[in-house]
C-alpha cells in the first residue's frame, strides 16, 4: 500500500500502518481537562495596571496594581511581593506578601507575610499573621462554614443578613 521511494527503511517516505511484525502505535491518551488543583495560578506580571472587577474561577497570583474589586468565590488569590489592590476581595482563601487596601472576606483563610501590608477590614474563618507584616483595621473570625459564592454579589449579600441579625 505505502511504499518507500528511497528504499532505505524508517526513512520519511515510511507508514507503519498495517504493516506485519511492527506493532501497533500507542493510542493516543484522552484529553481529560486538568483539574484545578494540578492548575497553576493565572499570573498577573508587575508590568500590569488594572482598573476594574476582576472575577472567575480559578486561583490568581497578582504582582501588578489593581484598583477595584476581586471576586474569586471558592479559589485561592495570592497577592505577590509587587502586588497592590485598592478594592474589595472576595476569595477562599488571601495570601497577602504585597499591599492591599480594602476589605477582604476569605471563606477559608488570610496570611499576611513579614512583606505584607493590609488596611482594611476583614472576615476569615482563620488567620495567620507572620511578625513584621503591617495590619491596620479590624478583624472577625467567622466560624460560618458556608462558602462564598464566585460573584461579588454573593458577598454583599451575606454582608446584608450580618447586619440585619
Amino acid at each position: 500500500m505505502w511504499t518507500n521511494k528511497s528504499g532505505a527503511a524508517g526513512s520519511s517516505g515510511t507508514s507503519t500502518l498495517n504493516e506485519p511484525g511492527r506493532p501497533a502505535p500507542a493510542a493516543a491518551p484522552e484529553y481529560r481537562p486538568s483539574s484545578q488543583a494540578n492548575r497553576p495560578a493565572a499570573w498577573l506580571g508587575s508590568g500590569l495596571t488594572l482598573k476594574g472587577e476582576l472575577s472567575g474561577a480559578e486561583d490568581v497570583h497578582i504582582d501588578c496594581k489593581l484598583d477595584g474589586p476581586v471576586s474569586l468565590g471558592g479559589n485561592r488569590l495570592t497577592i505577590g511581593p509587587s502586588g497592590k489592590i485598592s478594592g474589595e476581595v472576595v476569595a477562599r482563601e488571601v495570601v497577602i506578601e504585597g499591599k492591599v487596601n480594602g476589605e477582604i472576606r476569605a471563606h477559608d483563610r488570610v496570611e499576611i507575610h513579614k512583606e505584607g501590608s493590609f488596611i482594611g477590614d476583614l472576615v476569615t474563618s482563620r488567620i495567620s499573621i507572620q511578625e513584621g507584616a503591617y495590619l491596620k483595621g479590624a478583624i472577625e473570625i467567622d466560624r460560618d462554614t458556608k462558602p462564598v459564592g464566585a460573584d461579588l454579589q454573593s458577598l454583599l449579600a451575606r454582608t446584608e443578613t450580618t447586619v440585619q441579625e
